[in-house]
C-alpha cells in the first residue's frame, strides 16, 4: 500500500514512512517521543495518528513554528519613542 499526501490519519508505520524511518526503529523511540509531545494516537480513528499534527510538533521541535506572542519581542509590551 503506497501513502498518499492527502491521508491526514496514519498508521505507525505509515508515519516512520513519512518522517523516513525504519518502522522498528520509529516504534522503538515513541515512548520518548509522545513524553516530548508528539502527537498520540487516537481511538476514534483506529488508533491513528493525525499526520498534520506530527508536521506541527516536527516544525516545533525544529524552531520553524511561527514564534508564539511571549517569544516573539514585538508584542513584548508597548514601545516608549521618543
Amino acid at each position: 500500500m503506497t501513502a498518499k499526501a492527502d491521508v491526514l490519519m496514519l498508521t505507525d508505520a505509515e508515519c516512520a514512512k513519512r518522517i523516513g524511518m525504519q518502522t522498528d526503529d520509529f516504534k522503538s523511540a515513541l515512548p520518548t517521543l509522545e513524553r516530548s509531545g508528539f502527537p498520540v494516537k487516537d481511538p476514534l480513528f483506529n488508533q491513528r495518528r493525525y499526520w498534520p499534527a506530527i508536521q506541527a510538533w516536527l516544525d516545533r521541535r525544529y524552531g520553524l513554528a511561527p514564534s508564539s506572542n511571549q517569544s516573539n519581542t514585538a508584542l513584548d509590551g508597548e514601545e516608549k519613542w521618543k
